[in-house]
Formats: structure tokens, C-alpha cells, sequence
């Protein structure tokens, strides 16, 4: 039996923005009747729920916020 490699293809929306002039895209799917969130190419931020995707991307916003500041 052949091993086989799954990819998961999410259908959502990219949303940008800039902390102290670092641009940063985070891209928010729908999962069930909540939303996820990811910082494209930053794998150290940890996926945010939330139940709107702009709320994912203020969870986003602010975790880079606190964590890159320091």
C-alpha cells in the first residue's frame, strides 16, 4: 500500500496590515460557525478563533502586537 500525503485546500480571505511598519497578511476561513486565523509565513503565532473574522484579526493583530514588541 502506496503512502499517501494529504493537503487541506481552505477557501478564505486575506486581510492585511502593518504593526510599526512591518506588513503582516492574515488569512481567516469560516470552521463550522466560527472563523480561523493564521499569519501567513509567521508559523510561531498560533491559530485565533473567534466568531467573526475580524475579531480573528484583532486576536491576530494584537498577539503580534504583544509578542513581536518585546
Amino acid at each position: 500500500m502506496k503512502n499517501q500525503q494529504g493537503r487541506v485546500h481552505r477557501q478564505g480571505q486575506i486581510y492585511r496590515f502593518s504593526i510599526d511598519g512591518t506588513d503582516y497578511s492574515a488569512f481567516i476561513w469560516q470552521f463550522g460557525k466560527q472563523f480561523r486565523g493564521r499569519i501567513e509565513e509567521n508559523p510561531q503565532v498560533p491559530h485565533c478563533t473567534g466568531r467573526t473574522p475580524l475579531a480573528v484579526r484583532d486576536a491576530l493583530q494584537t498577539w503580534l502586537a504583544t509578542h513581536v514588541a518585546q
